[in-house]
């Protein structure tokens, strides 16, 4: 169920989530590109569409724990 937050994209929203610090735009999107990339190609190679709705839902939970550099939530996903 880690697979998607164990991405280059996850990772570094979750250092620069902790450690207050700015991104690089280029590294951002190509880690972004890889996770969709994986994302969609999970999708596809599933059979049980549960075990992905699961693992999104999550992803989702993960990525709203996030704080940005302001210390407000970075993303609104409620």
């Amino acid at each position: 169920m880690k697979r998607f937050i164990s991405t280059k994209f996850f990772l570094t929203l979750q250092e620069a989530s902790q450690k207050g610090i700015e991104v690089d735009a280029e590294v951002l999107k190509n880690g972004y590109d890889e996770f969709v990339l994986l994302l969609f190609s999970e999708c596809t190679a599933l059979n049980n569409k549960t075990v992905h709705y699961n693992a999104l839902v999550y992803t989702r939970t993960e990525l709203s724990a996030l704080t940005g550099v302001s210390g407000k939530k970075s993303i609104g996903l409620s």
